[in-house]
């Protein structure tokens, strides 16, 4: 193992003026060393400041080559200590990162100091279809190891990779994949993470010739535990959440300066909820336009609630008026500690512990406290960060002691998830043949894994058609290249062989989404029994296994059963951005189609994913390709034809062809009386809202109904890099007019 160092927290670093220290000491010492701050010019002139800061400054002057493990807390400035890891390595280079937001801020970042960065998320299916020319890469965990799979050629001449966040490896399987590929590679290997208690293990396993590990902090961090019962509620509740949430706005006003930017974070989603509801009761301006109660609240906006159900636009413009100061206060759930980086001067982070089975538990789980009260700190806008701990249901000198012990715990190797051993059995046939065991020796999960295990995984390989010969079938390739695990194809085998309703059958390819958060916005409203009835219906045969993996929610996304609810103006959390999602189903099942496990037209093969992108039934799924229709609106039209009866148009159709149809109803009219009747509008709201549906067709007049990505992708998929030179009109009549009709019904 390479040299281990430890910065220390009396290091120093102010921009105004310029001045600053590093003190550091060696693992194996006891008596501290100092060195002056790198001054910026001598590495780059590009960077904005006069000096590297402590943490950059240490890495200069120790880094000489090879892996090397950066474990600081968030805003230490680990983005430039990826630059000074990469600037010397030739070949390409790659950043990768756990979520998209967190790559667009990095690839920002990085072209401060490269000329050419270019950004891989998967989020476009055309991003596969273009060379990639840059010298920088910048990746998310999942878009980087499918890529490695199928052994894009964007990644054969790697010269190194920087693993952000990388504790996720406790979470996020796939991350140690990625890792394993680099290490069996001799890929470079730069690892930054904020809170790694194993970080000398990990060093180990990723050969680090340097381990630096930070007590420094750009901005010191004042924290305070206090029990929440200390904090008298807002009003008195009888519901259990609302009392809590009434204590937690109590605590938010009396620990928060006025001009501070204010994180609070909550441990679950439904506390979010209703702390923000406490707060529309207090007549405190809410910024959220989706919520799962009703508000039409004209006051000026000072809090929001940031969470994984907020539709992507709507989170955006929170984040865009946290940080421009519009909104001092901004309630947020674990997702946004991981996420985009937002810095606030206070952090309030409420902790709920309990035992279990005669362990105590705490959640947030303290390395998701420390990546919190990451946030607290502005550096060059104030001197101190706060941190407020808010425990309910123990003493806050057990949540102390549970931080301390924190940082002594090792990474549990013992617990193995089934279903992602079954997928690292097949990666290592797929890198290694028979010989599989010789990758997961590579791994650090299951390296030490028991044969019983094993075994246990390759005969439910065998059995399954996933193996044969000590070879990997067109079943587990599939898997392998789409990254679809196999009990998933499974489930998704047995839903076909019940001949279930289409769109039940496919949830399981779609097997990244949780769907488990639409019935907390419409299980209060006064059809929701009716709805739920219906849409249990269609799961009869399918029995648990559609509840497990919330088929039943997919479904009333996609019966449009949405509309009825007033208070979800566009569809909650993952049901409103499933487009991308849509364009890798397209692939999927026309991979499927060609091994032979579905026969599908074409035209099915749209349907579907217009189904899937804009929440509509197969039938009606045509309407998607209306140009910025959405979801509401297109059910809403959905709901006038099924009434007149009129008959729904065809993939592809012209809309001028469509409107001619709709010309001999009283379309104005009928749109206004389902908004009333189904919508719960007012009238004029109502008229208003027809309104904007009748414009949005006449702007269509010239169109086709079929979504413009969608035809491409598929295009894409079909033809190749031809379809890029094709206008819409030749697509639309080379992919669809000469197809045969729909046969999914």
């Amino acid at each position: 193992m390479g040299k281990t160092l430890i910065l220390l927290k009396e290091s120093h670093y102010s921009l105004n003026p310029p001045t600053g220290k590093v003190l550091f000491r060696y693992k194996e010492d006891i008596s501290s060393k100092e060195l002056p701050l790198v001054e910026s010019r001598q590495v780059d002139e590009r960077i904005p400041f006069q000096f590297l800061n402590p943490l950059q400054s240490l890495f200069f002057y120790e880094y000489e080559g090879g892996n090397a493990l950066v474990c600081a807390p968030t805003s230490a400035g680990k983005s430039l200590i990826a630059h000074l890891f990469m600037r010397d390595k030739e070949g390409r280079k790659v950043y990768t990162a756990p979520t998209k937001s967190l790559v667009y801020e990095k690839a920002i970042e990085l072209r401060r100091y490269y000329k050419s960065v270019e950004v891989r998320t998967g989020e476009s299916i055309l991003e596969s279809y273009k060379k990639v020319k840059a010298d920088v890469v910048v990746s998310t965990y999942e878009h980087l190891v499918y890529s490695l799979r199928n052994s894009a050629e964007w990644v054969r001449d790697i010269s190194c990779i920087v693993f952000d966040e990388i504790h996720q490896i406790t979470k996020r399987w796939i991350l140690e994949e990625a890792i394993t590929y680099a290490l069996d590679k001799e890929l470079r290997i730069l690892g930054l993470s904020a809170t790694l208690p194993f970080h000398q293990e990990l060093s180990r396993w990723i050969k680090a010739e340097l381990l630096i590990y930070s007590e420094w902090r750009p901005v010191p961090l004042v924290r305070e535990i206090k029990p929440l019962k200390d904090f008298k509620p807002a009003r008195i509740y009888k519901e259990r959440d609302a009392q809590i949430c009434a204590k937690l706005f109590s605590a938010m006003f009396e620990l928060s300066k006025p001009d501070e930017q204010t994180l609070i974070f909550v441990p679950q989603k439904r506390l979010g909820w209703k702390l923000l509801e406490v707060a529309k009761e207090e007549k405190i301006g809410i910024m959220n336009k989706t919520t799962p109660f009703e508000h039409d609240d004209e006051r000026e906006p000072e809090i929001a609630f940031h969470n994984a159900d907020v539709p992507k636009e709507e989170r955006q413009e929170i984040e865009k008026a946290f940080r421009d100061g519009k909104i001092k206060k901004l309630i947020a759930t674990q997702t946004l500690a991981y996420g985009v980086n937002l810095p606030a001067d206070r952090v309030i982070i409420l902790v709920r512990m309990f035992n279990e089975r005669g362990s105590q538990k705490i959640i947030p789980d303290t390395s998701d406290i420390l990546q919190m009260e990451g946030r607290a700190g502005r550096l060059g806008i104030k001197e101190v960060g706060y941190s407020h701990l808010l425990t309910y249901g123990a003493s806050t000198d057990k949540l102390s002691s549970a931080i301390e012990a924190f940082f002594q715990k090792p990474k549990d190797t013992n617990t193995v998830n089934f279903e992602t051993l079954i997928l690292f059995v097949l990666l290592g046939f797929h890198y290694e043949g028979e010989n599989y065991e010789k990758f997961l020796k590579k791994t650090y999960s299951y390296r030490n894994i028991k044969r019983s295990q094993l075994y246990k995984v390759v005969d439910f390989l065998l059995e399954k058609g996933y193996l044969k010969d000590n070879r990997l079938t067109d079943k587990a390739h599939y898997c392998i290249r789409s990254g679809l695990p196999p009990t998933k194809f499974e489930e998704f085998l047995r839903r076909k062989l019940l001949q279930m309703d289409t769109l039940a059958t496919i949830r399981p390819l779609l097997h990244m989404k949780k769907f488990d958060t639409l019935y907390y916005f419409v299980e209060k409203g006064e059809s929701f029994e009716e709805d739920d009835f219906y849409v249990s219906s269609k799961l009869t045969l399918c029995g648990n296994k559609c509840y497990e993996d919330n088929t039943h929610q997919f479904i009333f996304y996609t019966e449009g059963l949405t509309f009825k609810y007033p208070n979800i103006s566009s569809p909650p959390g993952e049901f409103s951005y499933l487009g991308t999602d849509a364009l890798h189903l397209i692939r999927m099942l026309i991979d499927l189609k060609k091994l032979g496990f579905w026969h599908l037209k074409d035209t099915d093969i749209l349907g579907i994913a217009h189904s899937v992108k804009y929440g509509l039934t197969l039938e009606f799924a045509p309407l998607g390709g209306i140009k910025g229709i959405g979801h509401i609106r297109a059910n809403l039209l959905k709901r006038v034809l099924m009434e007149e009866g009129v008959h729904p148009p065809a993939l592809g159709s012209k809309v001028e062809d469509f409107l001619q149809t709709l010309e001999q109803t009283e379309l104005k009219e009928r749109l206004v009386e389902k908004l009333i009747t189904d919508r719960k509008l007012e009238k004029e709201r109502a008229k208003k809202e027809a309104e904007t549906v009748l414009r949005i067709l006449k702007n269509n007049k010239d169109g086709f109904l079929v979504d413009d990505k969608i035809l491409l992708a598929f295009g894409l998929f079909k033809m190749g890099e031809r379809a890029y030179r094709l206008k819409k009109s030749e697509l639309v009549k080379e992919l669809l007019w000469n197809s045969p009709s729909p046969s999914l019904q």
